[in-house]
């Protein structure tokens, strides 16, 4: 006797009244589980709430129907429903298998990358008064969480907190490499040769290298290095590397210059085998006044006496 086959065409031996598998049973009627079907029943509900949506009949689309839906007594219920099954491990994240979570996280990133481009991503639609009250409402909520010693981050241990902290800088700095992040407003942009640099010193470096024809490479090294105010191990990334002598130059503002944080960077540098020179305000005079002294002073030109 030959076993029969799912009527879905999964290709599954059929357990009940034809089909592989199913999701409930009530007297008479019970819900198909084949994949095949599954899937297609999927596709079709998201193609008709799209149609619906497009047509302005969705029942989210009713203003009356929203206010109901989305009372503050409806909305605290569903709250205290979904902390409960949160502390049973029972939410659908929680007891989804690691090949699903994935999936759902990929499904996740590209919708929304998705909606930014075509420009419908609700930051994108929002006035400054709307974001304003969103910031004040997540600034609030961080607030109260951390008063109750609720924060993630004030659970973690030492170790949780570097191994945070690397991953973190780590997904910025390519993040900002490949373009996704895009950096704040607020930072000064300068333009040059194609490349974005952080302030007009930078440019004025650039300016002087290629002025005395020496190949210089912006931002291209990861240097780890000690933060003796933080504790830990950091990264830096230099802004100019000389090739051609091994050679890192670092363009401080005046705030920065002395400072502890830049005092570590420059040994964490130098650890590693490399040269390092900081320009600050007095290098860049000498780049409009005496290039020939600065040269001297990174090592391109030798002084007279050590030339014999």
């Amino acid at each position: 006797m030959s076993k029969e086959l799912c009527k879905g065409g999964c290709g599954n031996l059929a357990s009940y009244k034809g089909w592989c598998k199913v999701n409930w049973i009530s007297g008479k009627r019970f819900g198909v589980g084949c994949p095949i079907i599954t899937k297609k029943r999927g596709k079709a509900i998201s193609v008709y709430r799209i149609k619906e949506s497009e047509l302005g009949q969705n029942p989210m689309q009713n203003s009356d129907i929203c206010k109901k839906n989305h009372s503050n007594l409806r909305n605290k219920r569903a709250s205290l429903s979904l902390k409960k099954l949160g502390k049973l491990g029972l939410l659908p994240q929680q007891i989804e298998s690691n090949r699903l979570k994935e999936k759902r996280r990929k499904n996740i990133i590209k919708s929304v990358q998705r909606l930014i481009k075509e420009g419908k991503h609700p930051r994108q639609l929002e006035n400054p008064s709307q974001k304003r009250l969103r910031t004040q409402k997540i600034s609030k909520s961080i607030k109260k969480l951390a008063s109750q010693n609720k924060l993630f981050t004030q659970n973690m241990t030492k170790t949780q907190k570097i191994n945070l902290g690397k991953k973190i800088s780590k997904k910025l700095r390519e993040g900002i490499k490949t373009g996704r992040i895009k950096l704040s407003s607020s930072w000064k942009k300068v333009p040059y040769k194609g490349i974005i640099l952080r302030s007009c010193w930078e440019k004025e470096t650039a300016k002087f290298l290629d002025t005395n024809k020496i190949k210089w490479a912006y931002e291209s090294l990861i240097i780890p290095y000690f933060d003796t105010q933080r504790k830990f191990i950091a990264n830096t990334i230099p802004d100019f590397y000389l090739p051609s002598t091994n050679t890192i130059i670092e363009v401080k503002s005046n705030a920065e210059f002395r400072s502890q944080n830049t005092k570590d960077k420059i040994k964490g540098i130098r650890k590693k085998g490399y040269e390092v020179y900081l320009f600050g305000k007095n290098e860049i005079e000498l780049i409009k006044n005496n290039q020939t002294r600065l040269l001297k002073y990174i090592g391109v030109i030798k002084d007279e006496e050590n030339k014999d």
